[in-house]
């Protein structure tokens, strides 16, 4: 079974999740600056966490939670 099909969407799940593509996407710009990955690529693999992102930010605002005003998410 599935990590999330045993948590299902609760806010908790939601949230590590959102960290861990938020961060996916960091790594991915520190590769760009890095030189390691050229900018097309670093846009080609973060167009994946980017639409992750969108998803588990509107199922954290159906549980109330705007991500927009939440400050550790601006670390980000």
């Amino acid at each position: 079974m599935k990590e999330e099909e045993i948590l299902g969407d609760t806010v908790e799940f939601l949230d590590e999740e959102l960290k861990k593509a938020l961060g996916s996407i960091q790594d991915i710009a520190a590769k760009v600056y890095e030189g390691k990955l050229d900018a097309y690529e670093g846009f080609l693999e973060t167009e994946k966490y980017n639409e992750r992102v969108v998803e588990l930010g509107n199922k954290l605002k159906e549980k109330g939670v705007d991500v927009t005003q939440v400050a550790e998410y601006k670390e980000f």
